[in-house]
């Protein structure tokens, strides 16, 4: 009986991406960047945490128990 807990099989990783071929080689039309600016401006921030706000009168009332 071993004394070390049961461990995972190791991650399968992808083969290694060929840095030539996600990097665009032609310029971009202005209409495009135009596109990308405005998914950076105005895009949704998922990481973006909530503001902090003071907790109410009954949650504050309940902690202090």
């Amino acid at each position: 009986m071993s004394s070390f807990p049961p461990q995972v099989p190791p991650v399968r990783r992808d083969l290694p991406t060929d840095p030539s071929t996600t990097i665009a080689l032609h310029p971009h039309t202005p209409g495009h960047q135009r596109r990308v600016c405005e998914w950076l401006l105005y895009g949704a921030n998922i990481n973006d945490p909530a503001g902090y706000r003071l907790p109410s009168y009954e949650q504050a009332k309940l902690s202090a128990l």
